[in-house]
């Protein structure tokens, strides 16, 4: 089921070739900051988490058995040094992002987002992925950036089926709620 390479891999790191391990690092290294940024919201907290993780993968390697992709087993590992590292902070109750929106009649919301350049698009998508909840922003993340599946996600996160549908359907609502507010902003700052 895993990708050749990734068996090829691993199976060298078991034989104690360490350069191998070097090689996974770089093929899953970005995706694994990327959803450890998208739990822990914070740069240097979520290079801890990404540091951490492959460490805690190299070292359980012997209990990776091959029936999933080795991907999804990383995220796993991933997943729960983030929420470890999240539980380790002091509850954080200042809500500043709480002001009401200015309603006014503006283009629709695939019509601003039609309008902006591909790297502005991005910097739009990772603010909004940035206002959502930590599980969401994973989950999200998961789903259309990585395109794992509903599976995929269940054994990446140790939720039920039913549970990953909820949750990518509430935080793709809320991307959309969010998308539309900073492009209002964005449409705001050029009048």
């Amino acid at each position: 089921m895993s990708n050749l390479n990734d068996i090829k891999l691993i199976k060298l790191i078991k034989a104690g070739d360490i350069g191998a391990f070097a090689q996974l690092i770089d093929k899953y290294q970005h995706m694994a900051y990327t959803l450890a940024n998208s739990i822990v919201k914070n740069k240097q907290e979520a290079e801890e988490v990404t540091q951490d993780a492959f460490y805690k993968a190299y070292k359980a390697l012997d209990k990776f058995k091959g029936d999933a992709e080795f991907s999804t087993w990383l995220y796993r590992i991933i997943y729960n040094t983030a929420i470890s590292k999240m539980r380790g902070r002091k509850a954080e109750t200042s809500d500043l992002d709480n002001k009401e929106v200015e309603k006014q009649e503006t283009p629709s919301f695939s019509d601003n987002l039609n309008r902006l350049e591909q790297k502005e698009r991005k910097v739009i998508l990772k603010k909004a992925l940035s206002k959502l909840k930590e599980q969401d922003a994973f989950i999200i993340i998961l789903y259309y950036y990585k395109e794992q599946s509903i599976e995929e996600i269940e054994q990446a996160t140790g939720l039920s089926k039913s549970n990953v549908k909820i949750k990518l359907h509430r935080g793709r609502k809320q991307l959309q709620k969010e998308l539309e507010t900073l492009l209002q902003d964005e449409l705001k700052s050029f009048i």
